[in-house]
């Protein structure tokens, strides 16, 4: 199935992406990001939090994001949404939690914050390891998934539209450096949710309004699955946003690079909770259409075929020209997650390795050294989405498997690193060392396959171990233990280094500051969230 675009789609398409990024280039130009260090990786840490939040919100968003969620939609219902309800969890442990902290130190990396906290051995390892994820799994992936749906809806060859896509972001990223990624995220977010929502009001119209999707799909209307639902589990789902959600978006340096960019804490908390006001926005305008899909074309896709549900709505929903925009909010979303990734590896491999073995280097040589950084890490790039390519049906669900068990070993060293003064750096280390091996013998299951798996691992393959989030789940308290246990008879952290990382309980809570405090807000969301789960339960 394809994407049937007429000349004026073509024009639409052309005109908004262009626009979008040449006000990037602007933004970038005007404020002269280029000149130093903190301009090109941070935006001069002058982003305020309308651009923050938004920022949060296009990276977290990529083509394959748009297009998998009606198709899994389309497939399991609504509940393959429900993840997207979960940032209010996430976004308000790293308000209250983890901001704080980065903001106090004025951090470019988050494992800068760790050898504040334990030493250099763990800033190095961690680095490292979100170099390993970025490049391995969400350059690649995204590269990858990019392609593939650009395939799917065009026609294209997947290796030369991976080479142009990378080529065009590269090359934006390299000019504009922060700045230019953080405006052009801004802009691309308003194309990203009007084109959606165009899509969600014609297919709305189409089925016949609310009432009408209710009659013709009522079984696909629910957000909570049973517990020992095998795909989309409720609870199994809420678990991962304890420990994945909180790592994506408080300790990922893709996503808190754009909180690093702000002014101060608050212009940090207020863009999250801008970002988490976003959130709410994908199980309607994203996941609902797949559901539309399925009420007014039951049966015409099957298996993997639903992939299709976005081309599928685009051919028969939208006339021309709007066919166009929506092109353009699946390539906005593709494009923002790129140069989210390249300028964040750029800045990871810069300060934390280059500036951090040789810190004379001067500022303009540090910015020039990233670009060249984004030029190899883009050739990296292309490698892992070519391994991907050619092993499509083993390597790259490998990739998505170890991209999301990766994050397992390392939270709790972290996040109890934050809030207790009695976690040490050897006690860090066990329990990462311990987590490793809990996601290699996840990993190596996984790609077994459910049959030998069973095999294998029996342990794994019962309703509260079969699941991702729980599995997750029960990993991150058996390595929780192993924290504090080796904490325990270990040698204590200097004082100074707890004062600057660790929370001060006796100081208590801040003092209410009214209408503008960002926990007020925080409840807002919690209420709006919680009324969302209990209105599509």
């Amino acid at each position: 199935m394809k994407l049937s675009l007429s000349a004026p789609d073509w024009i639409v398409l052309i005109v908004v992406m262009g626009a979008s990024l040449g006000y990037g280039i602007y933004m970038s130009y005007r404020k002269k990001s280029g000149r130093d260090s903190s301009g090109f990786f941070l935006g001069g840490r002058s982003i305020k939090w309308p651009i923050v939040g938004a920022s949060l919100f296009a990276t977290n968003i990529g083509a394959e994001h748009l297009v998998g969620l009606s198709g899994d939609c389309y497939r399991y219902g609504l509940s393959a949404g429900l993840v997207e309800l979960t940032t209010v969890i996430t976004l308000g442990v790293a308000c209250s939690i983890l901001f704080p902290y980065y903001m106090k130190n004025k951090l470019f990396t988050i494992p800068e914050f760790l050898e504040i906290r334990y030493n250099r051995r763990a800033r190095t390892f961690f680095s490292g390891l979100m170099l390993i994820i970025s490049v391995m799994t969400k350059l690649a992936f995204t590269l990858f998934a990019g392609a593939l749906v650009l395939r799917s809806i065009m026609g294209w060859e997947i290796m030369p539209t991976i080479f142009y896509i990378g080529i065009i972001v590269a090359i934006f990223t390299i000019i504009g450096g922060f700045t230019a990624v953080a405006y052009t995220d801004s802009i691309q977010v308003i194309i990203m949710i009007a084109g959606s929502a165009i899509m969600l009001v014609f297919g709305l119209d189409k089925v016949g309004g609310w009432d009408g999707l209710m009659e013709k799909a009522p079984q696909m209307m629910s957000i909570a699955k049973p517990f020992d639902d095998p795909v989309y589990p409720f609870w199994g789902i809420l678990a991962t946003a304890f420990y994945a959600g909180v790592f994506y978006w408080g300790m990922d340096q893709v996503n808190v690079q754009r909180v690093l960019a702000a002014p101060n804490l608050n212009h940090a908390r207020w863009g999250a909770m801008f970002a988490t006001l976003l959130k709410l926005l994908p199980v309607f305008i994203f996941a609902l259409p797949g559901v539309i899909a399925f009420a007014l074309f039951p049966g015409e896709l099957q298996g993997d075929d639903t992939k299709q549900t976005f081309v599928l709505l685009l051919n028969k929903l939208l006339p021309t020209g709007l066919r166009g925009l929506l092109m353009a909010s699946l390539l906005a979303a593709l494009i923002t997650s790129l140069i989210g990734v390249l300028n964040s590896v750029s800045t990871l491999v810069v300060r934390d390795f280059i500036v951090e073995f040789k810190p004379d280097i001067p500022e303009k040589k540090q910015v020039l050294l990233g670009r060249y950084v984004i030029v190899a890490v883009t050739l990296l790039g292309f490698a892992a989405a070519y391994m991907v390519y050619k092993n499509e049906e083993g390597l790259y669900k490998y990739l998505q498997t170890i991209s999301a068990y990766l994050v397992v070993p390392v939270f709790p060293a972290i996040l109890f690193g934050i809030i207790s003064k009695k976690v040490t750096y050897k006690g860090a280390a066990a329990s990462v060392l311990v987590g490793i091996v809990i996601a290699t013998v996840f990993v190596i299951d996984q790609m077994l396959g459910p049959e030998t798996g069973r095999t294998v691992f029996p342990f794994l393959h019962h309703k509260l171990t079969l699941n991702f989030g729980y599995r997750g789940l029960w990993a991150e308290i058996l390595i929780t233990g192993v924290l504090f246990a080796v904490s325990a008879f270990t040698e204590k952290t200097d004082a100074l280094k707890l004062e600057r990382t660790t929370i001060d309980y006796s100081k208590g809570l801040a003092s209410f500051k009214g209408a503008t405090d960002w926990r007020l807000h925080l409840v807002i969301l919690t209420v709006m969230t919680v009324a969302i789960l209990l209105w599509l339960k």
